[in-house]
């Protein structure tokens, strides 16, 4: 009998390391060449957010229960998962474009269009310019997010639960439609939030899965490892094609995400032998818990933190010049820093707020396993 996912689930927080790894080659690596012939890119940000499809989706249908039950208010509710979200995600995501846009203005669009930054819709703003050399284009994601997180709530909080699979399902399938707009449009990078629909669909099927349907675990497992097996034949095809070809815009998102969530839904129950004694790696793990800072700082240290610390070196009479591989190695180690300076000086002190606005009374944990 599977075991049905409950509690902190240590895994994910592995796979959000492979995930955001993932984002730092494709950004740090030319390309099309090397590791990079790969969409990188595309794959860590898809694993994140089948991840939080999954996370977010499983909290707000407990929570739509307790509601139900009579235990709980709606407003509460979503007042709640609302400040925790922002608890956890604005303080670092407005340091970040506060600290661009004064120190280095001249790396980014904040300084003409501010607002678009600060009200989370970059990728609105990415989609106009196309500025993909914006050190901030990363935040489109977070856009992305936030915005999902705005509609999201009440979409499962309201929804009868007779028809909440048929959302999940029409989630999937405006992901696909609104990249195929997109293409008739000629616009293909999908930045806007209906183009991650399925991603998110996705997770979010997994998370009625496990809290509505346990008992079609068993079937819903098999018919999971057929739609992986046929996603992976699938992507390996789409890499014979150009990258702007209508079957990759449509379809390589909704493969990768496939592929994400088979590995997501073993990864949430718990995965053994030697795969699992690596997700189980509490380094790893580690990582995982402070991806989100890795996430936010991983443009700004190649090249304002590691030259910083050559000055540094080079001041005190130590001469240090770096090639291409010291170069990137001494980012990472200086990125693993500045991302756990971050989590417990700033991040985790504002996160324990949480506690202040628990779905439940009285006051204690949170339902399911804290996001992002």
């Amino acid at each position: 009998m599977s075991k049905i996912p409950s509690g902190h689930m240590p895994q994910l927080d592995s796979l959000r390391t492979f995930a955001v790894l993932l984002v730092i080659i494709y950004h740090w690596f030319p390309t099309g060449e090397g590791f990079n012939r790969l969409p990188n890119g595309t794959i860590g940000v898809m694993v994140f957010f089948v991840i939080s499809g999954f996370l977010i989706t499983r909290i707000l249908i407990d929570n739509r229960n307790r509601i139900q039950a009579g235990q709980s208010k709606l407003t509460d509710t979503y007042r709640n998962f609302f400040v925790r979200r922002a608890l956890r995600i604005f303080p670092l995501y407005y340091f970040a474009i506060t600290l661009v846009w004064f120190a280095f203005p001249q790396t980014s669009d904040v300084d003409e269009h501010p607002l678009y930054y600060y009200l989370y819709g970059y990728n609105i703003l990415l989609n106009k310019t196309g500025n993909w050399a914006d050190i901030l284009s990363p935040f489109w994601t977070l856009g992305v997010e936030e915005q999902l997180y705005f509609v999201w709530p009440w979409v499962v909080l309201l929804t009868p639960r007779s028809s909440f699979r048929w959302v999940i399902a029409g989630m999937v399938v405006i992901g696909v439609l609104f990249r195929g707009y997109g293409y008739m449009q000629g616009n293909l990078d999908g930045v806007l939030t209906p183009a991650s629909f399925d991603a998110f669909g996705l997770g979010a099927l997994w998370a009625y899965i496990v809290s509505e349907r346990p008992d079609a675990l068993p079937d819903f497992l098999k018919k999971l490892s057929v739609a992986a097996a046929l996603s992976l034949l699938g992507f390996i095809a789409l890499q014979f094609l150009p990258g702007d070809h209508v079957l990759v815009v449509l379809f390589q998102r909704l493969f990768i995400a496939a592929l994400a969530l088979f590995i997501i839904v073993r990864a949430s129950m718990g995965i053994k032998g030697p795969v699992g004694q690596v997700l189980n790696n509490k380094a790893l793990q580690y990582v995982g818990r402070i991806s989100y800072g890795i996430y936010v700082f991983h443009m700004l240290v190649p090249g304002f933190v590691t030259p910083f610390i050559m000055k540094v070196f080079n001041r005190f009479g130590f001469s240090l010049t770096l090639g291409y591989w010291s170069h990137r190695f001494v980012s990472l180690l200086a990125l693993l820093v500045v991302a756990s300076l971050s989590w417990y000086l700033f991040e985790k002190p504002i996160n324990e707020l949480k506690r202040y606005f628990s779905y439940t009374k009285p006051v204690g944990k949170s339902v399911g396993q804290s996001v992002g």
